[in-house]
């Protein structure tokens, strides 16, 4: 109907929005750190299909794209947990020897807090884009476009501010 004002995410099925990219990120995998799986992989290996198979999961419903991976890996047998969020997953992770993927800017974060390592994997399509989505009917509404321009300003990765300004 046009009332939507913007929406910031990893939407793939959002093709009826302007949109315009704020970040490129992937999907790694958060594990505590000491994790047994981390033993014998070079710190800045990427993790095999191996050692992926010999991980039980906790998997987050508010992101399918994960359990996709999951799925496509054939390791959807190996998922012990769900959870409704990524934001509730590294008490679980740290205290257990479960590992999530998920984007690996959020894991990041956990990461720097301490007490998680977060590594990159073989994974099946796992670069995607964050965009800034909002209906056209509306576009050029002043209001509408300084708080287009504002989120832009505030989270848009340089390389993407190339782009056609939304």
């Amino acid at each position: 109907r046009g009332t939507l004002d913007i929406a910031i995410g990893f939407l793939p099925g959002g093709t009826r929005t302007r949109q315009t990219v704020l970040l490129s990120d992937h999907y790694g995998v958060l594990l505590r750190s000491g994790h047994p799986a981390l033993a014998h992989v070079p710190e800045d290996a990427p993790l095999a299909l191996a050692t992926l198979r010999q991980l039980d999961f906790a998997a987050v419903r508010s992101h399918s794209e994960t359990l996709r991976i999951l799925q496509a890996l054939r390791l959807d047998e190996r998922i012990r947990l769900s959870a409704a969020h990524f934001m509730a997953v590294p008490s679980i992770v740290g205290k257990t020897d479960l590992a999530v993927i998920m984007p690996a800017e959020i894991a990041a974060g956990f990461v720097e807090r301490g007490g998680y390592a977060v590594r990159d994997a073989d994974l099946p399509d796992h670069r995607f884009d964050v965009s800034l989505h909002w209906s056209w009917r509306f576009e050029q509404e002043p209001a509408k476009r300084w708080l287009r321009e504002l989120v832009c300003e505030l989270f848009q990765q340089p390389r993407h501010r190339e782009a056609a300004a939304p």
